[in-house]
């Protein structure tokens, strides 16, 4: 046992280390900013490029996964940068896999590695969700606001510049990100295609299609843009209904995939090594597996139920 109590003292003393880092990181951050007054715009960008995370960052950025998860950090609006979120992920991987092949058995190590990691990629996945359903339900006031500025006149660059001052959260980030670039040349649809692959979303898709069309052919946008954010409105009360309709179900299939693990625990408290003279026979471990398999197709099968489009 004393090769094992060191192991889950390593693992405890890698999670403090990381700890450690990460406040470091946030003190080092602070003190940038707070230097940066006194720092010229070059020398400040050398500086913040040649820290070990921002040259991890650059390494990255060059792989095709990299760029990806990159992207999906950004749609989240998690301000995490790519290489503290895939540290995170390894050291939380490797702890797991200390403390849970200690406590059970070394396969449940190994699929708590892989459950650390589905639990970071889902955070992930919820966070780009949750800012996507924010935007979303932003779009009426986003139609009113158009409306109102191009029946003053206002072109529509113009009439965006306004709307991303106007706005807060989500949808006054991404105008204001659109504003950018067509003030750095960008054409207004190449501005509109951006938006649209950063915040994919069918009341944004139509918005922006008859956006597009005026900016092209004209007609009549004003009354267009307040016909769309009345529908837009109607849409986002019938999908907060769905909404809360479906949340039960969801989270009935998270709580009973974590008292399934608590179940794994408490089964070894009560006898201990069960969980470890269990996987050491072909017949515990073809019993887990099919265990396994049937919980994840039930989850899989529960998301895709419970995921709807309108």
């Amino acid at each position: 046992m004393t090769w094992q109590f060191a192991a889950i003292l390593g693992g405890v003393a890698l999670v403090l280390a990381v700890l450690l880092w990460a406040v470091w990181e946030f003190v080092a951050s602070s003190e940038q900013r707070r230097l940066i007054a006194a720092r010229s715009a070059l020398a400040q960008a050398d500086y913040d490029a040649s820290t070990p995370l921002a040259r991890l960052d650059v390494a990255l950025h060059r792989t095709q996964w990299g760029a990806r998860l990159s992207r999906r950090l950004a749609r989240s609006g998690t301000e995490i940068r790519l290489s503290t979120f895939l540290v995170s992920l390894v050291c939380g991987a490797l702890l797991a896999v200390v403390v849970v092949w200690q406590i059970l058995a070394p396969m449940f190590g190994l699929l708590a590695a892989v459950g650390v990691a589905f639990l970071f990629f889902s955070y992930l996945s919820r966070a780009e969700a949750k800012r996507r359903e924010e935007f979303t339900g932003q779009l009426p006031d986003l139609a009113r606001v158009l409306g109102n500025a191009t029946s003053a006149g206002l072109a529509l660059p113009t009439a965006v510049a306004i709307a991303a001052d106007e706005l807060d959260g989500p949808a006054g980030e991404e105008l204001g990100r659109m504003a950018e670039s067509m003030k750095l040349g960008a054409s207004f649809e190449e501005s509109v295609a951006e938006l649209r692959e950063r915040m994919p979303s069918r009341e944004l898709g139509v918005l922006l299609s008859t956006l597009i069309v005026a900016s092209r052919s004209g007609g009549s946008l004003v009354s267009a843009l307040r016909n769309i954010s009345t529908t837009l409105e109607n849409r986002k009360e019938t999908r907060r209904e769905v909404r809360t309709i479906l949340s039960e179900t969801t989270s009935t299939v998270w709580a009973l995939g974590a008292m399934s693990v608590g179940a794994l625990f408490l089964l070894n408290m009560i006898q201990p090594g069960i969980m470890r003279t269990m996987t050491s026979q072909p017949a515990g471990i073809g019993l887990l597996l099919v265990v396994a398999t049937l919980f994840v197709i039930g989850f899989v099968a529960v998301s895709r139920i419970t995921k709807f489009k309108m």
